[in-house]
C-alpha cells in the first residue's frame, strides 16, 4: 500500500504563513551556502574559524567537502535555490508534498556529512549545522502543510530514507575511494634528507589532498604549519619564507631557499624533481 492524501483546500492565511516560513529558511540557507562556497574556493578564513575543534574552514576544506570535485556547498546552493523558487510561487498540497519528500531525501546524506564532521574531521562547522536546522524547518513546515492530507507517513518515508542511505554510502566510497597502496616511507626519508620542507595549513584542502596522496608516510615529513590556530602553528616562519599559498614545498640548504614548488604536486613530479627515481634505478 502507498501513502494516500485526503482531498481538501488549505486555508489561504495558513498557506501564506507556510510559504513565508519555507521561503525565509531557504533564503537564509542559500546565503549560508553561498558564503561557504566562497570560503571553499577563495581559501579565505571565515568568521567562524574559532579553533581547530570549532571551524567552518576545517570542514569546508576537508576531503569530505567535495563529491566528484564539486563542493557540497554548491549542491546545497542548488537545493536551497530550488526550494526558494518553488516557495515564491503559489503553493498547493502537491508542492508541499514535493518539498517534504525532496528535503527528507537530501537530509539523509547531509546527516552523514555531520557524522563525518563529528567523528572523522573532529571539527564543528557552525554554518553547516545551521543549514541543516533550516532544512528541518522546511521539512517540518511542509509536513504541517500536508499532515491532514497524509496517511501512511512511514510507508512514504521508508523508500526515501533508503535512497538517501544508498547515496550516503556511494558518497563515502567516492570520498574514500583513493587508497594509497604504496608505502612512501623511503621517499619521505629521501625528501627530508635532501632538505625539502613542506609548508601547509590545516584549513587547506589541497594540503589534505597532498597528504592523502602520500599516505601515512606524510606524518614523517619535515613540515611547517602556517595557520596560527593549527597544531604547532608557526606563521612567523611562513612569513619569513614568503609562503603565500599552501601547500608549498621548499628545498632549503642551511635556511636558504634553493627551489620552490607551489600548489598540489603529484607523487611522480615530486619524485622527478627530487631525483628519487634516479636513486631507484
Amino acid at each position: 500500500m502507498t501513502a494516500s492524501f485526503k482531498i481538501g483546500i488549505m486555508k489561504p492565511k495558513q498557506n501564506t504563513i507556510y510559504r513565508f516560513l519555507v521561503a525565509g529558511a531557504a533564503s537564509l540557507g542559500f546565503l549560508i551556502m553561498l558564503y561557504l562556497t566562497y570560503i571553499h574556493y577563495a581559501n579565505a578564513s571565515s568568521f567562524c574559524d574559532i579553533s581547530k575543534e570549532v571551524s567552518c574552514d576545517v570542514v569546508t576544506t576537508s576531503l569530505y567537502s567535495e563529491i566528484f570535485g564539486i563542493p557540497v556547498s554548491v549542491l546545497g546552493l542548488g537545493y536551497f535555490l530550488a526550494v526558494l523558487i518553488i516557495s515564491l510561487r503559489k503553493m498547493s498540497p502537491d508542492k508541499f508534498r514535493l518539498l517534504f519528500m525532496a528535503t527528507a531525501f537530501v537530509l539523509v546524506p547531509s546527516l552523514y556529512l555531520s557524522f563525518m564532521e563529528y567523528f572523522v574531521i573532529k571539527s564543528f562547522c557552525i554554518l553547516c549545522e545551521t543549514s541543516k536546522v533550516l532544512m528541518f524547518i522546511i521539512l517540518g513546515t511542509a509536513y504541517a502543510a500536508i499532515r491532514d492530507r497524509l496517511n501512511g507517513l512511514g510507508r512514504l518515508l521508508a523508500p526515501i530514507v533508503i535512497a538517501g542511505l544508498v547515496v550516503s554510502g556511494m558518497t563515502f566510497f567516492i570520498q574514500n575511494g583513493k587508497v594509497v597502496n604504496e608505502d612512501y616511507t623511503k621517499f619521505v626519508e629521501h625528501l627530508n634528507s635532501q632538505g625539502w620542507v613542506y609548508y601547509k595549513s590545516y584549513t587547506c584542502s589541497n594540503c589534505k589532498r597532498q597528504e592523502k596522496l602520500i599516505g601515512d608516510a606524510y606524518k614523517a615529513l619535515n613540515a611547517v604549519e602556517c595557520h596560527p590556530k593549527g597544531p604547532n602553528g608557526n606563521p612567523q616562519l611562513c612569513l619569513q619564507r614568503n609562503i603565500t599559498k599552501t601547500p608549498t614545498w621548499l628545498l632549503e640548504d642551511s635556511g636558504q631557499e634553493m627551489m620552490r614548488l607551489e600548489g598540489l604536486q603529484s607523487i611522480a613530479e615530486l619524485m622527478r624533481i627530487s631525483g628519487y627515481e634516479n636513486n631507484n634505478n
